[in-house]
């Protein structure tokens, strides 16, 4: 499946309610905020890395990264929409732990650490 066809309707990838993350979380798991440089400028969370979905390297970005294959990797965006497609993509790329959180205005609302 290509990138676009995850992006716009891949297989779904697992999901983690907010209040289940804020409570469950992994504090060693990487968490990435797929949303544009813009949004994340106007707050995100505690520790995440911006690697937006939507931009063409986002796969080349998300390769440097180095992410663990088998551990979570919790992805979330504004709605949950771009990061459950992140999410897919990324399981398409061997890490078998993406899990989409959701949104951000859930998460903060959830209790989760923002910067």
């Amino acid at each position: 499946m290509s990138f676009f066809s995850a992006l716009f309707g891949g297989a779904s990838a697992d999901t983690l309610s907010p209040s289940d993350f804020v409570a469950q979380r992994d504090p060693a798991a990487p968490v990435l905020d797929v949303r544009t440089p813009a949004e994340f400028a106007t707050g995100h969370l505690a520790g995440a890395v911006n690697v937006d979905v939507m931009s063409p390297d986002f796969q080349t970005r998300v390769a440097a990264m180095n992410l663990p294959a088998d551990a979570p990797v919790y992805l979330y965006c504004r709605s949950g929409n771009r990061s459950g497609s992140a999410a897919s993509v990324l399981r398409q790329m061997g890490h078998a732990g993406a899990v989409n959180v959701g949104g951000f205005d859930a998460l903060r609302r959830a209790g989760a650490e923002t910067a």
